[in-house]
């Protein structure tokens, strides 16, 4: 499985595990957040994440939008 996740992340040109080095953020969890289409203020509120790097790892997912949608996900299942 893990290879299938690093073909999504490989598209956005990230690592999950460097995100959560780098951020301290969950990248699954900041990625639903965002399709679902919650604002970086609201990611951090609701998240608790701290809301200058909520908007960092935007920022490095080329200001990823709700566009994604949830099925980014559906190339993860086994």
């Amino acid at each position: 499985m893990k290879g299938v996740k690093d073909g999504f992340f490989k598209r956005l040109g990230v690592s999950e595990d460097g995100i959560k080095r780098e951020y301290g953020i969950d990248l699954y969890l900041f990625l639903d957040a965002v399709a679902l289409g919650l604002k970086d203020e609201e990611i951090s509120d609701v998240i608790g994440y701290d809301l200058d790097k909520v908007k960092k790892v935007r920022q490095r997912l080329g200001n990823v939008g709700s566009e994604i949608g949830l099925a980014y996900k559906k190339d993860l299942l086994p």
